[in-house]
C-alpha cells in the first residue's frame, strides 16, 4: 500500500527560512553572502512556491498545482514523498536542464511584514549556510555603511518577485471567485510496482474552464490568465517525469 503524500504545508516561518532578520547596516555591517556550493536547504521540499510568470518555464518540468484553503498558492511539485526533492543530485545541486524556481533563487533574502508595520521589509536568513560574518569570501552587503551593489541587486530581485507574487495571488483569487479549483489526488506506480499517492492539492476544473463566458475568456486573455491556465494544464502531464526521477533514485 502507499501512503498519501501532500505538498509541504506552510509553517510559522516561510519555507527554507529559519532565522530571518531585518537587513540593517549596524548589526550586519560585516555580513557577506557566499555563492552557494549547493541547495541543501531545498532538499526536503516536495513542493516549491512559484509565481504565475514562471508557469510556462516550469510546465515542462513539474506539475503545477494549487494548495488548499481560502487563499490558494501555486506550487511546483518536485517530489512524490515527504521530505524529498527529486530534482537535486547527490551533491544537492539542482539538476541541469530543469528550471530553478525564483523562490529558491531568492534565498537567503525575503520580504517580510513585521508586527505593527504595514510595509514589507527586506530580511536575510542568518541561518543560511552561505551567510557569513567577516572575512573576504563572498559578496559584502554593506560598504562604508551603505548597501553594496550586491545588496541593491538582491533588493531589486525581491521587489520584482514580490510584484509577481501579488499578481499570482490575484490570479488565484480570480480562480476561487469563479469556483474553478477542485481537489485532486494522483496515484502512480513505477516499473517495480512501487506505489505513490499524492493529495491535498487543487487543480483547475477543465469542464468549468471550458464553460467560461466569452467575455471572461477575452478579459483573462488580455490579463495573461489564460496563458497561465494552459501552462497549468500542460504541467499536469508531468507526473510520469516524477516517477522517472524517483526510479532513478531508488533503482
Amino acid at each position: 500500500m502507499s501512503q498519501q503524500t501532500q505538498p509541504a504545508a506552510a509553517a510559522a516561518l516561510p519555507l527554507f527560512y529559519s532565522k530571518p532578520e531585518v537587513l540593517n547596516s549596524a548589526p550586519h555591517a560585516q555580513l557577506r553572502v557566499k555563492a552557494p556550493d549547493n541547495l541543501k536547504f531545498a532538499a526536503k521540499a516536495n513542493s516549491v512556491p512559484i509565481v504565475a510568470e514562471e508557469f510556462l518555464d516550469c510546465a515542462g518540468a513539474y506539475p503545477i498545482v494549487f494548495t488548499q484553503g481560502p487563499s490558494p498558492a501555486a506550487v511546483a511539485i518536485v517530489g512524490l514523498r515527504d521530505n524529498e526533492n527529486l530534482f537535486l543530485d547527490l551533491k544537492s545541486r539542482w539538476l541541469p536542464g530543469f528550471p530553478v524556481p525564483a523562490y529558491v533563487r531568492r534565498y537567503p533574502f525575503i520580504f517580510l511584514e513585521l508586527p505593527e508595520q504595514d510595509r514589507l521589509t527586506l530580511c536575510i536568513d542568518r541561518g543560511a549556510a552561505n551567510v557569513v560574518e567577516g572575512g573576504s569570501e563572498g559578496q559584502a552587503l554593506f560598504e562604508n555603511g551603505q548597501p553594496s551593489d550586491f545588496a541593491k541587486a538582491s533588493l531589486a530581485f525581491c521587489e520584482a518577485y514580490q510584484k509577481q507574487l501579488i499578481a499570482t495571488r490575484a490570479f488565484a483569487e480570480i480562480l476561487v471567485q469563479h469556483d474553478l479549483l477542485t481537489p485532486r489526488n494522483v496515484e502512480l506506480k513505477d516499473r517495480k510496482g512501487r506505489a505513490y499517492t499524492m493529495g491535498g492539492f487543487q487543480v483547475v476544473n477543465e469542464d468549468k474552464f471550458r464553460a467560461l463566458p466569452d467575455d471572461v475568456v477575452l478579459d483573462w486573455t488580455k490579463r495573461g490568465f489564460m496563458t497561465a491556465i494552459i501552462a497549468h494544464f500542460i504541467s499536469l502531464r508531468r507526473w510520469p517525469l516524477l516517477v522517472e526521477r524517483i526510479q532513478a533514485r531508488l533503482g
